[in-house]
């Protein structure tokens, strides 16, 4: 139906997520800079590495290190959490048994440490497989982020094997964030993923912030965090449409552009057309 178009919360026609991995000190500079404009976070921690503070050299001399558990606690209490594996190995060379123990750990972990519920997962390193989709899934994990870029803005279609759409190190990043503000598509989405680290060594902070003020310019794009997505689209999935009325199968608010009007269907009602 042309003349109705769903619309994420508060009416807003595009999303936007960024979702970076590691628990690094680095973190301290990207969530003020973030915060600064508004906009949400999901950081993909290992336990095991932050509880050791654990440190490596990167190639270009700089070291690398994890934050501790008490900052962490602090830095992201207004940020999603999600799981990255105990100790970030490569999935690859882990058995079965041995891959939902380092998902099991961490989450128990974090969630212990942050009193709140992990929802999400991220793989460490590139490798993803079936086996570990399956882990994801009998982890109780509500989505699963992998490493390959989709370069798309259309929302996720798997949520246990959730591409995000560019990598902040992309060369093409700044014309991909312009198709983004640019599209009229229904229900875009834009979501960078990254190393905060990253953008200390390669100089970047000044591209990402200026992302972020246009971002934040922008009325038309809800910052949400990876969890909240997953949540709100799935929700979504369960309405229907007939000639009659919109209905809202799912027990959360569920936006739609109707005829040109913004309307908020409350959970398990209808909207007369």
């Amino acid at each position: 139906m042309a003349e109705i178009k769903k619309l994420y919360p508060g009416g807003k026609t595009k999303a936007f997520i960024l979702t970076y991995d590691d628990g690094v000190e680095e973190d301290i500079k990207f969530v003020g800079l973030i915060e600064k404009y508004n906009l949400k976070g999901c950081f993909n921690l290992n336990f095991g590495l932050m509880e050791n503070q654990f440190e490596w050299k990167h190639p270009s001399g700089k070291t690398i290190k994890r934050l501790s558990l008490q900052t962490a606690v602090k830095l992201y209490k207004n940020h999603e959490i999600a799981s990255h594996t105990m100790t970030h190995p490569n999935l690859e060379n882990l058995k079965k048994n041995e891959i939902l123990l380092e998902m099991y750990r961490d989450k128990e972990n974090l969630e212990l440490l942050f009193e709140r519920k992990v929802r999400g997962f991220a793989i460490p390193f590139s490798f993803f497989s079936p086996l570990v989709k399956k882990c994801i899934k009998k982890s109780c994990f509500e989505y699963g982020r992998i490493s390959e870029e989709s370069f798309s803005l259309e929302p996720a279609t798997d949520y246990f094997a959730w591409k995000p759409s560019i990598f902040h190190l992309n060369d093409k990043l700044e014309n991909f964030v312009n198709s983004f503000l640019q599209t009229d598509r229904e229900l875009a989405i834009c979501t960078i993923a990254g190393h905060s680290y990253d953008l200390e060594v390669e100089n970047k902070w000044g591209l990402l912030e200026n992302i972020f003020k246009r971002i934040n310019d922008n009325e038309n794009i809800l910052s949400m965090t990876m969890a909240e997505n997953a949540a709100y689209l799935k929700a979504m999935e369960k309405s229907y449409f007939t000639k009659e009325k919109i209905t809202n199968a799912s027990p959360i608010p569920l936006w739609f552009e109707v005829y040109g009007t913004t309307v908020s269907l409350p959970p398990f009602k209808e909207y007369p057309l």
